[in-house]
């Protein structure tokens, strides 16, 4: 028999998959890199790196997330939790996207329209940790 804590650890799982595509969502783009970080204080250590597979699609992943039970009174915090995402390919304008929001029992798409670079595009400074502003 399950224990009440395995379920309501169960419960508190809500999933992401992330849809790799160009040409405004009509072409799907396989083996793009995608990384998934934690977006609040909470999460913040965890890191999940994945790719695309030949539709575009990450795998589903399981990801921590309130009790769904919060959102239903006033005063509680938010019923969801946020994720960062970043998706690289090569020969495409990285994307990130800040604040996702997954909920507790729900599988949740992100799509990510990628834009070709252009043939001519021309980097004049490369970002790298020598180079990054002083906070």
């Amino acid at each position: 028999m399950e224990s009440n804590i395995q379920r309501q650890n169960e419960e508190n799982v809500g999933y992401l998959i992330i849809r790799a595509s160009t040409a405004r969502g009509a072409i799907p783009l396989p083996n793009a890199a995608v990384s998934i970080r934690g977006a609040e204080a909470k999460n913040s250590g965890m890191l999940f790196s994945l790719s695309t597979n030949n539709d575009g699609l990450t795998q589903k992943i399981a990801l921590p997330s309130p009790d769904r039970a919060l959102s239903e009174s006033p005063g509680n915090p938010s019923p969801f939790s946020s994720w960062n995402v970043d998706v690289f390919k090569d020969g495409y304008i990285p994307i990130s996207f800040t604040a996702v929001p997954v909920y507790s029992g729900v599988v949740s798409v992100q799509p990510a329209v990628m834009v070709p670079i252009p043939e001519n595009f021309r980097v004049t400074q490369s970002f790298n940790e020598s180079s990054a502003p002083e906070l």
